[in-house]
């Protein structure tokens, strides 16, 4: 049979049209409105989430004490370098006629100290003050530095305290140089006491004689405590995210039968870069340190005392640096941003509807971590171990999404535990309970979604019948 001229025509124009509407069907994010197969899907399910900063660390003294005494004065030194001291052990004798002149010294520079802990002292009354009237801009910290018009000393040369650091913080750094200059006192006070009571020099503290050293007309005593403390050196866009009483734990001896976590908090973060030190040697000798790098020495405190660790034993330190509640985690690729502007994270979301939306989100944090997928099927999720009795008083809510778990997903599940750990990304967002995240590839708005199978295996708990009920409704 012979087609027409009108024929062929006809059968042109009508597979053009369909090759068109095809094509608008078919590509991505047309206007035509069309149900989403979606992939990639996460249940909105707050949780606890933390960023962890781990680094290699070393074991240190926790201070180190620099006792001085004009070399001329002394007429005798009693101690040797790796001797273990006492507190009040004498470390030099001084010549008698040279006694009382080194008390009048000692009597002068124990008054700048008094003078210095009562600046300090104001200073922080100051800024207690400060903050104490202000409206809290986050839920740690009301102010920045910087602000207080009775500020009469330089606290960035003599404290190493930035203008924008924050109040809390500020606080934490003068009141550790308030302590400081109060043990400083106590040390001058013992000195006094026992260059009146018998012309010798003591050590303020239990430790070692790390090193005798003669410096122009001094002779300085370096005394280590036996109260150690760990070490760790991190570049400077780490330094900028640890903060003074941040949590950390310890793991020495990683793999063998000794092997010990021992939890602590940060003690102090330098302020200028690290230089040779017993702890920045080690460091380097093992190539956890590279020379040419600029790096900040962190101190971490430990909670259990380590009588029985030598200084320079290396160990792997975690800080906390971030910590969030009620927060949820995705993979970063998920967080999106509208052209226009740039300041504004995200997020694809399936409504109680069904349909896909666009959700704002505050972004807290990016870190590489595992994601672990929290699932609910009805309501609230129900706990494996929920009584029977509870049951009856569930309620019930069609899910939006049906779904199952397959075995192969199981197993895909089990290997992932292997794997390197994802980009992801934390924040805080008004999501409605039992809300569902979608992967951040661009999508109409209000646009239907599907999908073919279900995320999680059926479970009896969820019927609220029994299995003579089933029966009878079989057999009907």
């Amino acid at each position: 049979m012979r087609m027409t001229k009108r024929v062929k025509i006809f059968s042109a124009v009508a597979l053009v049209f369909v090759l068109v509407n095809g094509y608008l069907l078919l590509k991505d994010n047309d206007i035509i409105m069309k149900n989403y197969y979606i992939n990639n899907v996460q249940f909105a399910v707050a949780d606890y989430h933390e960023k962890i900063l781990e680094t290699d660390a070393v074991v240190a003294a926790k201070q180190e004490h620099f006792i001085a005494a004009p070399v001329q004065s002394i007429s005798e030194v009693l101690v040797t370098q790796g001797q273990s001291v006492s507190v009040l052990t004498e470390l030099a004798i001084y010549k008698p006629e040279e006694a009382e002149r080194e008390i009048t010294r000692l009597e002068t520079d124990r008054d700048a100290y008094e003078n210095e802990l009562s600046e300090l002292e104001r200073i922080v009354s100051d800024l207690q003050y400060e903050s104490s009237n202000s409206s809290p801009s986050t839920a740690t910290d009301s102010t920045t530095l910087g602000d207080n018009e009775n500020w009469n000393i330089n606290l960035t040369l003599e404290l190493g305290i930035e203008q924008n650091t924050p109040t809390a913080e500020g606080i934490a750094i003068i009141q550790r140089s308030i302590a400081e200059t109060e043990r400083q006192i106590s040390i001058l006070d013992s000195m006094i006491s026992q260059l009146n009571n018998n012309n010798s020099l003591t050590t303020p503290v239990d430790g070692i004689v790390k090193d005798i050293v003669l410096e122009g007309d001094s002779i300085i005593f370096q005394i280590q405590s036996l109260e150690k403390k760990f070490v760790a050196y991190v570049e400077h866009e780490d330094w900028k995210e640890i903060e003074i009483g941040q949590k950390a734990s310890v793991l020495l001896n990683e793999g063998k039968e000794d092997e010990l976590v021992i939890d602590g908090d940060v003690l102090e973060k330098q302020q200028i870069p690290a230089r040779d030190s017993i702890a920045f040697n080690e460091m380097k000798k093992n190539d956890k340190v590279k020379p040419d790098d600029t790096v900040y020495e962190v101190s971490i405190e430990p909670i259990d005392q380590l009588t029985e660790t030598p200084i320079g034993i290396l160990a792997d330190a975690s800080i906390t640096t971030f910590e969030a509640n009620d927060s949820f985690q995705v993979n970063e690729d998920w967080l999106v941003k509208y052209e226009q502007d740039n300041s504004v994270n995200l997020i694809y979301t399936v409504g109680e509807d069904g349909k896909t939306r666009l959700e704002p989100v505050d972004l807290l944090f990016k870190h590489k971590a595992e994601i672990r997928q929290e699932e609910f099927m009805y309501g609230e999720p129900i706990e494996e171990t929920i009584e029977e009795e509870a049951l009856e008083d569930t309620v019930v809510t069609e899910p939006r999404i049906r779904t199952v778990e397959l075995e192969d997903s199981k197993k895909e599940d089990a290997a992932k535990k292997d794997e390197d750990l994802e980009d992801t990304a934390v924040f805080t967002a008004p999501i409605a309970p039992q809300q569902i995240f979608i992967d951040g590839d661009e999508k109409n708005l209000f646009a239907p979604t599907f999908r073919p199978y279900p995320l999680r295996t059926f479970e009896w708990t969820y019927v609220d019948a029994t299995w003579k009920d089933a029966l009878w409704y079989l057999i009907k």
